[in-house]
Order: structure tokens, then sequence, then C-alpha cells
């Protein structure tokens, strides 16, 4: 290996290392995905990473490499074979974020996903990298759509010479190519990535793109998405456009046939290292998710299970009056029992009494999945929070206002009354403490 090389590695070490977590997260999930029983995961890069940030690309892939982790990479080309196209003047259009692929267009379609792939390898093995490109006998297809043209529906996915490959010491980096006797199709990336990880079955699946993430109409950065309780109302939203809406639809497939812990990451390759090494991650994560059901107290079951979580995530022991009176109450809880949430009707505006979310749970989403079943059905609610919590600044995120006390920090959305929001903030600091 060369100097350059040598060097280059050094850098990228060194630079992704300050800016991902702590020593022990990284050992954690290195341990983790190093299990031989399954393999670590399938990434999809798209088109427009490798045209416009292949550097942080392949410094993130040989990172990984570094550690003995061994990725399945396929890729995209799309802005390249749309750049390729226009200037050979050959007409394209898509239908629902798929492209109609006549023979001309298949024709252009082969020759830019080769170079792409020859591409993406040889900055892998410049740099220290073992890869291998496949252009062919990964993906057996047939015709999906006539409407559609030589476009590919995946009907079995040769995970044999896959894993040949990556036995071999290799990195596999595959392109969105079928064929169905000897004939090539074209296929959606975003839908060969689904289908390879149905059949790998790894850790992780991750989509990188140049946007890294999801975001709302406000070009807000959504962190974590729920599809057992979001995935009808994001398909309906208007800002969500064709291609992501694919997207999204091929990765609620993807998760409906794998287990309700997997999940899918979407995130840019300068943050792949923290999105996999962090419990924090980076991008949009995307899950199966659970669903959030209220319940009304008293139930000994119900307040047993909330009393576990509650004490697991602050570390301290709730208050033995805590449901002397149950009929104020009312408990949000996730149906895996992982987080909660309850509601104080004993003041004139409800009062969110506890939010908790196990420390093993952290990072899975299940905060923002209990918190959006919570304030649809309270358009008006206030809490206080310790001045060292660190879930204050999601707290600043979402609220209307916030009073900082020396003892607590009282915040508050949906309330305009200014008698009212007085009687609350009277109310959070001088309500007794719950967890001791």
């Amino acid at each position: 290996m060369s100097n350059s090389s040598n060097q280059f590695i050094k850098n990228t070490i060194l630079k992704l290392l300050g800016a991902i977590g702590s020593e022990r997260e990284i050992k954690k999930y290195i341990e983790k995905f190093s299990s031989p029983e399954q393999r670590f995961a399938v990434i999809k890069v798209g088109g427009s990473v490798i045209e416009n940030d292949i550097e942080n690309l392949i410094s993130s892939l040989v990172f990984l490499n570094q550690v003995g982790l061994k990725p399945v990479i396929l890729h995209g080309a799309g802005p390249m074979l749309s750049a390729n196209l226009e200037k050979n003047k050959i007409d394209f259009s898509f239908i629902n974020g798929q492209r109609v692929t006549s023979a001309e267009v298949r024709d252009v379609a082969h020759s830019v996903f080769l170079e792409t792939n020859q591409k993406v390898v040889e900055a892998l093995k410049t740099q220290g990298a073992n890869a291998k490109g496949l252009i062919s006998d990964v993906f057996e297809c047939t015709i999906e759509d006539p409407n559609l043209g030589y476009v590919g529906a995946i009907q079995s996915v040769n995970d044999k010479l896959i894993n040949d490959v990556l036995e071999s010491d290799s990195i596999p980096v595959i392109a969105p190519i079928g064929f169905q006797n000897n004939e090539m199709l074209n296929i959606n990336a975003d839908i060969a990535t689904v289908e390879l990880v149905k059949a790998i079955n790894p850790y992780k699946a991750i989509f990188l793109s140049d946007i890294g993430g999801i975001f709302n109409s406000r070009e807000q950065l959504i962190p974590n998405i729920n599809l057992a309780l979001e995935y009808d109302e994001f398909m309906q939203k208007e800002w969500l456009h064709s291609g992501m809406k694919l997207k999204l639809q091929q990765i609620k497939s993807l998760l409906d046939h794998l287990p309700k812990t997997a999940s899918v990451s979407i995130t840019k390759p300068i943050n792949l290292p923290k999105e996999l090494f962090t419990d924090s991650g980076s991008g949009t994560l995307i899950k199966h998710g659970y669903s959030v059901l209220q319940h009304q107290l008293p139930n000994k079951d119900v307040q047993e299970q909330f009393t576990n979580i509650i004490e697991a995530s602050f570390k301290g022991k709730l208050v033995d009056n805590f449901f002397d009176n149950a009929d104020d109450l009312n408990i949000f809880m996730t149906s895996c029992k992982r987080a909660t949430i309850a509601i104080s009707n004993e003041f004139a505006v409800p009062y969110m009494d506890k939010f908790g979310v196990i420390p093993e749970a952290k990072g899975e989403g299940l905060g923002a999945g209990i918190w959006h079943e919570m304030r649809k059905a309270y358009p008006q609610v206030f809490w206080r929070s310790r001045p060292n919590n660190p879930i204050n600044n999601f707290y600043t995120s979402i609220c209307d206002g916030c009073q900082k006390q020396e003892e607590w920090h009282i915040f508050w959305i949906g309330i305009s009354d200014f008698g009212a929001l007085k009687g609350c903030i009277e109310d959070a600091i001088n309500k007794p403490r719950s967890v001791i």
C-alpha cells in the first residue's frame, strides 16, 4: 500500500472518530455488527452521492473496512443517466418515480451503470479496500409493466454470489441491472436495495443520499419515522415528492418482511459512521414501529409497567403515592412497553407528569412516536424539567414557550391566555417531586 493511501486511511479514521460518539458506543456496535451469524449492512448509494460526494463516501467505506466490517454496496446512477440521455437527445420520462426505459434508454443505462460501478470499485481499491464489481448475475427479473418498458421486476437474488465475494474478504459493489433470458433490464435502485435486504437479512439497511434524510415542509429534518403510526399520514403529505414516496413505500415493504426491531436509515456519507456507531444516529431513522395505547387507571399491570419504564429512564424510584389519584391520570404506552407518558388532569390545563424511554431503547424513535400520539390527544399541555435534563433541547424545539427557574424549566404548548399560563407555571413549580 502506498504512503499516500496510508495517510488517507489515517486521516479518514481520525476525522470520522472525531465526528462520532464515545469509545464505548463504537466498541458496542462493532461487536454487534461483527457477528458471524448475520451480515453487517446493505448500503444503497445514490447516484448524486457518487457524482458530488465520492470523497466522503470512500472515506466512510474505508473506515468500515479498517475496523473489519464489509458492507454490501448497491449504487444508483440516476443523475448521470439523465445527463447522458439529455446529451444524446434521447427522450425519457418517469411514472410514479420509476424511469420509463426504452431500448435506447436501456442501452445508455447499461454503459452508465458499468462506468459508475467501475468508478466506485477503483476508488475503494485505490485506498486499500478490496472491492469487486457485480454487474450481472445478481438479479433475475421479469418485465414489470409494459408501460415502463425494459424495467425489471426482481424474481430472485443470487445471494450465493454476494456471499462468495464477502467470504473472499472483498466488498461487493452491485449495479441495479437485472436480466431475463440474457436480456438486460433496468431496475430502480431503491427497489433493488429492498429485495437485496430481504435476501441477505443484514443488521442494517442504509440509504446514502446527498440530502441525508427526509425533510418536512419547513425543510426541517425528520429524525424518526414510526411507520405503524405515521405511514398513512406521510403518504398524504403534498410536500413528499414522488421519488421519496416510492422510497418510503419500498422501505415499508422491506420492514414488513423483517422483525419489529429492524430499521432503515437515510443519511449522508460523512455521517455514516455516526449513524452506525452512536445511539443518537444521524439522518432519518425509519422503523416499522409499535402502536401507542392509552390506558385509564387504576390498572395494576399498567401501573407496574409504567413504574418499570420510569424508574429505568430516570434511574430513580417512583414515589409510593404516585397512583393515589389514579382517576386523574391518563397513561400512554408503546405496545413494546419501552416508552411511556403520564398526563395528569388534576390542574386546569393537562400536565405532562412523566415522559420516559428505557435506556436500551434510546435512539429507536419510540419517544418521538409516543410524543406524536400524546400531542394528537392533548393540544394544550405543560410540563417541567430539570435544567440539566439532556432532553431539554428537544423540549425547547417543540414548545411554544419556556420559563427557566433555578430548580425547574417550565414548558408549554397551546396556552395563550396569560392568566392560565401563570397558573400553569405556579402549579409546575409547586408540584412535589414524583421520582426520588
